[in-house]
């Protein structure tokens, strides 16, 4: 386009000379002459310029098109510049301790700097075992196979109608503060052992545990212990009185970090109601997340099984052994069963039935594993990896050992979503069902779509005879890509169980997913099952609840409206 350009300069500047020179010498320009007139030079460099856009336009469409076919021209191995040899390259590095990484769940402008951090975490592990491909290759095979952008599934709705009803009711603290609640743990458990049960509330920002009856119309916190960043509780009587204490994960830190400020806490029940002695068991831990009272040996105390999340350098699974002797005051020693980070979750089960309590982990961070952990008595436990996420971007967040299809064996319901790690929503988020078909074996079911599932939990709440599933989902204040996002998103489901093993998916609750926990249980004792949210919120939203209960209104109390809303709508 320049050489038109200058092209079309000098004609008109050879014609204009010339004219110039014929008049310094008295002479007239003559058109019959240069066969130019101003109207003929005029329409010349107007084709000129013509010419000069419309090659200018066909050079960057090419160049364009040339580029998408480029960027965009997958095939089994990557593309067609990476051969298999190539491909098993990446593979061999990138899934040498974990699922290799799947190029469609991010973006094709975020490859470059997840190569980048998988490389990095690599150089600081140590690590000089492994082969790594040119960085610069790796990244150009990702981004051959990524998409241009993300589209998260749309899960269809149900058709009809749920066949259960709720009413909400939100529960606020009462009080002014500059905290957003971090709402991490809700369980509902009988302290008092009187038939009274409450609602237990872990704030892993606030800080506190608290207790609320809601038997009463406007709930109120009864602060049980005040720590730093408490995850989860688990009641039992640890020091064999016959009073419920509470054995408490206190992560040390909201963010993800290597720190020694995890810790196991005692809440010690003393003789008056709602007194507890606060006692940390073991202190110096990285983030812990998860811990169970189990009676591992047994010999007639409780020992402890901790999940200490950590982040890169710290965490494990541990076993706190109970070694004091009886009728003294519990000591524990520990033993670390797993040395990897990145567990978050623990159920006890006897998962072989041989009459020893075993247990079952869940590990995020890059391994993404469900594992068994058998108790063999005497010698360490025997660890079986029963379902490995596909790659580790997979995101784990919970899970809950449930018959889900009631034929006499323990099934495993469970969710991934976290976005926590890298801020991105990605398409493989949801729900599922791992169903047990006997000897160790499980089979895998995909029960629904939900960006940030973090938490399911299973019961029958229409009182049809089988198991139903609720989830809620909760996601990174900025999640990526932005464009996934803009729309109001679910953030509390409800699968209905219409046939064995079919699941009708009921949004109960849209906007900006905020919740990381909920439970379920008759709270008002009418014979259907409610349940109740915790909200995790940020300084973006002001004047929303610490927790919202659902109440079922399949068989509603005297007192609460008949009247249920479709779908709520909290923030956006």
């Amino acid at each position: 386009m320049a050489g038109l350009i200058s092209l079309a300069r000098k004609t008109m500047l050879t014609a204009r000379d010339m004219m110039a020179t014929e008049k310094e010498h008295g002479k007239e320009p003559e058109a019959r002459r240069f066969k130019l007139s101003r109207g003929v030079i005029c329409l010349l460099i107007g084709v000129i310029a013509c010419l000069a856009i419309a090659l200018s336009r066909w050079r960057n469409s090419n160049i364009q098109a040339r580029w998408q076919q480029y960027a965009r021209q997958p095939d089994s191995a990557g593309s067609v510049l990476f051969d298999r040899s190539f491909a098993l390259q990446i593979e061999a590095f990138c899934g040498d301790c974990h699922g290799t990484p799947g190029a469609e769940n991010y973006p094709r402008d975020a490859w470059h700097a997840k190569v980048r951090r998988g490389y990095e975490y690599y150089a600081r592990s140590g690590r000089t075992d492994l082969h790594p491909p040119p960085l610069h290759q790796t990244v150009a095979y990702y981004r051959s196979l990524a998409p241009e952008r993300i589209v998260l599934p749309q899960p269809p709705e149900a058709q009809t109608s749920p066949g259960v009803t709720f009413v909400t009711q939100p529960v606020h603290l009462h009080y002014k503060t500059d905290v957003q609640p971090g709402i991490a743990n809700l369980r509902w458990a009988d302290l008092e052992q009187a038939g009274n049960p409450v609602l237990l509330a872990c704030d892993m920002r606030r800080g506190d545990i608290s207790a609320w009856d809601l038997r009463d119309p406007e709930p109120r916190p009864r602060i049980l212990a005040q720590l730093d960043n408490p995850c989860h509780v688990e009641p039992c009587d640890l020091d064999g009185d016959r009073l419920i204490d509470l054995v408490v994960a206190d992560l040390g830190s909201v963010r993800a970090g290597d720190h020694d400020r995890g810790r196991v806490v005692w809440l010690r029940r003393r003789q008056e109601p709602g007194d507890y002695e606060t006692i940390v068991i073991m202190a110096g831990l990285g983030r812990v997340a998860n811990v169970q009272p189990v009676d591992i040996d047994g010999d007639g105390d409780l020992d402890l099984i901790v999940a200490e999340f950590g982040y890169y350098k710290t965490g494990k699974i541990a076993l706190l052994r109970n070694t004091a002797a009886a009728g003294d005051r519990p000591q524990f020693q520990l033993e670390v069963v797993d040395p990897r980070p990145g567990a978050s979750h623990i159920a006890v089960h006897d998962l072989n039935d041989d009459g020893r309590p075993d247990f079952l982990a869940l590990v995020s961070q890059e391994h993404e594993w469900l594992a068994t952990f058998l108790n063999q008595g005497k010698d360490p436990f025997h660890r079986h990896t029963i379902w490995a996420a596909p790659d580790n971007t997979f995101g784990l967040t919970g899970f809950q050992l449930v018959d889900l299809n009631q034929d006499g064996s323990v099934d495993i319901l469970f969710t991934n979503g976290d976005t926590f790690d890298d801020q991105y929503v990605k398409p493989s988020h949801g729900v599922q069902w791992l169903e047990n078909l006997g000897d160790q074996q499980f089979a895998y079911r995909r029960l629904t779509d939900l960006p940030g599932a973090h938490c399911a939990r299973a019961g029958d709440f229409d009182l049809d005879g089988d198991l139903d599933v609720l989830a809620v989902s909760w996601l990174h204040d900025q999640p990526y890509p932005v464009s996934a996002v803009s729309e109001p998103m679910a953030s509390i489901v409800y699968l209905e169980q219409t046939a064995a093993g079919t699941f009708a998916r009921h949004t109960l609750e849209v906007g900006f997913p905020c919740h990381a926990t909920l439970e379920v249980a008759d709270f008002d004792n009418d014979g259907d099952l409610d349940f109740a949210v915790g909200w995790q919120l940020s300084q973006k939203w002001r004047d929303l609840p610490l927790i919202t209960v659902w109440w079922n209104q399949t068989r509603s109390p005297p007192g609460l409206s008949q009247t249920a809303p479709s779908a709520s709508v909290f923030p956006r």
